[in-house]
């Protein structure tokens, strides 16, 4: 898939613009694109704003790219997406600093060491329990 066909709408773009940044708002791991989101960088779930925003992939693709500068492995492939949202909506709380500074790379690398801890314990578990059907 060309990362170009999967660009926010004008009508998803006004809707990232227009959230308010929430100095509250604590920071959770989303494992498809590998990076952390914050409650206010998307509309509410059940909104009709939500389904806008999520209605492509292009709000995981930002989510990976910003994820991917975040930890200085920058995703080039992705590199589009973002630029749109930093050329078009200056008030898109994800844009902020320190949602991609030192602390959330920090946070970022703590949440990938607890997803990986999570994956081998599942292998594990799948793995003696083929062993015990077989044996």
């Amino acid at each position: 898939m060309d990362v170009s066909d999967c660009l926010f709408s004008p009508v998803a773009l006004a809707v990232l613009n227009s959230l308010q940044y929430d100095q509250a708002a604590r920071d959770s791991y989303e494992l498809l694109s590998g990076g952390l989101m914050w409650p206010d960088e998307r509309p509410q779930v059940g909104s009709p704003e939500r389904g806008v925003v999520s209605l492509d992939c292009a709000y995981r693709f930002l989510i990976a790219y910003r994820a991917s500068i975040t930890l200085g492995e920058e995703r080039s492939k992705f590199r589009s997406v973002w630029e749109q949202v930093v050329d078009e909506t200056p008030n898109w709380p994800g844009l902020r600093h320190e949602r991609r500074g030192a602390a959330a790379r920090k946070r970022l690398l703590a949440a990938k060491r607890r997803i990986a801890r999570c994956f081998d314990e599942l292998e594990r578990t799948m793995a003696d329990q083929r062993a015990n059907e077989n044996g």
